[in-house]
């Protein structure tokens, strides 16, 4: 480990932008984890039989969306570094996804099964190829090791405040948008919180920077 006498290598800025990372993801994700079967049973008419086998669908495809994000991360070389350009590439189509969840077409009610396994499982992988990063970038901000404890405890604090958010005023933002309509409502609010989301993932990307490389701790083939 890096000792702790290491110079500091972040400022303010960058710290606080490295903290709003995983709260502009969890914006957006703890609206989906929050009110999206909700959403799927009471506004947009699936079963709530048919709602929990996308879940679970879901959460297997989690492990495999964290492998396939973790060895692109491990094959990226650009000039803004390996983890970085995760936030420039990802942020836009995470925000549409997010948004295209709560679209509600007039589908028949196999073609609305099909549109929320489209959405919600390409939010899934685009979540973790926004969110992936902010985990693998941290050990190349700083070789302080004090610092990087700074750096954990202000995405955790950003993170949490969130979920406050979230649980806070998600519905009264259903009801001011909708006027009585929910799916107008949750559109309106979803809409809102991916352009914040958007802009502070794109905040991250401007503002941090990738310093040190950690060979010793690359990953190793799979085999």
């Amino acid at each position: 480990m890096a000792s702790s006498n290491t110079r500091w290598a972040t400022r303010w800025p960058e710290r606080i932008s490295y903290g709003l990372s995983d709260a502009a993801d969890n914006l957006v994700f703890q609206m989906m984890t929050t009110y999206l079967l909700f959403f799927y049973t009471d506004v947009y008419g699936l079963s709530a039989s048919a709602a929990a086998i996308l879940f679970i669908v879901a959460r297997v495809a989690d492990v495999v969306e964290s492998f396939v994000i973790g060895v692109m991360i491990d094959h990226t070389h650009s000039r803004f570094g390996k983890s970085r350009p995760f936030f420039l590439w990802y942020a836009f189509p995470y925000v549409i996804f997010a948004i295209l969840t709560f679209i509600t077409p007039n589908f028949s009610y196999g073609g609305k099964i099909a549109w929320a396994y489209f959405t919600y499982l390409g939010l899934g992988f685009l979540y973790t190829a926004v969110n992936l990063p902010i985990t693998s970038i941290l050990p190349t901000l700083s070789r302080n090791s004090r610092e990087l404890t700074l750096l954990g405890v202000i995405r955790q604090f950003f993170g949490s405040l969130v979920q406050i958010i979230v649980a806070v005023f998600t519905l009264p933002l259903v009801a001011l948008f909708g006027k009585g309509d929910q799916r107008t409502g949750f559109l309106g609010t979803i809409i809102l919180f991916g352009i914040i989301s958007l802009f502070l993932i794109l905040n991250t990307f401007v503002h941090v920077r990738e310093r040190y490389a950690n060979p010793e701790i690359a990953h190793q083939p799979l085999k």
